[in-house]
């Protein structure tokens, strides 16, 4: 297994498993919302995290820098396939690809930070408020489905929600709180 020499808090989080398990979620999140394919996106991260392996001397050890230098490599990599998609489309006479500009790309990078941060924290609440805020935000299920699918009554089902909140209240920072708070009205 590839370690970095500097060792933090949580010395796993330095290990290449540990930053995939930890970055998969939102550079994925990212690169989908870029090239909206699921097979490139799950191919840039993956690739991302190969060139992190081959330049890992180059590359700070500090979380951030690591953090960085993948979003960097996702979006240069999307970018250059939409690039390549725009030239075979204007050749064959097709060009549906529209060019994407920086707020675009920052918009799916604020998303895909939100989300995983939202992961991680939902993974720290009881099973039963993770499992019902992955239902209603992530999968769109209304309550009484929820509470169809689980075994449980409309009732339970919106107060564990409230619960959810309340704890994920704890769990996030302001800003990635505010952020989410206004997806959940979209």
């Amino acid at each position: 297994m590839i370690t970095w020499r500097l060792r933090k808090k949580n010395p796993d989080i330095f290990t290449i498993e540990g930053l995939f398990k930890r970055y998969y979620p939102r550079l994925f999140t990212f690169a989908f919302h870029l090239l909206e394919n699921e097979e490139e996106a799950e191919d840039i991260v993956q690739d991302a995290f190969l060139i992190v392996c081959e330049q890992q001397s180059t590359i700070g050890v500090s979380d951030q820098a690591i953090k960085s230098y993948l979003y960097t490599t996702i979006k240069h990599d999307a970018l250059n396939r939409l690039r390549h998609k725009k030239v075979i489309a204007n050749f064959t006479e097709k060009s549906q690809q529209p060019e994407m500009d920086e707020m675009h790309v920052l918009d799916h990078l604020i998303h895909a930070e939100v989300i995983g941060e939202l992961l991680e924290a939902l993974e720290k609440l009881p099973e039963g408020c993770a499992t019902i805020c992955k239902m209603r935000y992530f999968e769109g299920l209304k309550n009484s489905q929820i509470a169809d699918l689980l075994g449980i009554s409309v009732h339970t089902v919106k107060s564990q929600k409230q619960r959810a909140l309340n704890l994920l209240k704890k769990h996030l920072r302001p800003e990635v709180l505010s952020v989410f708070m206004l997806l959940l009205l979209k």
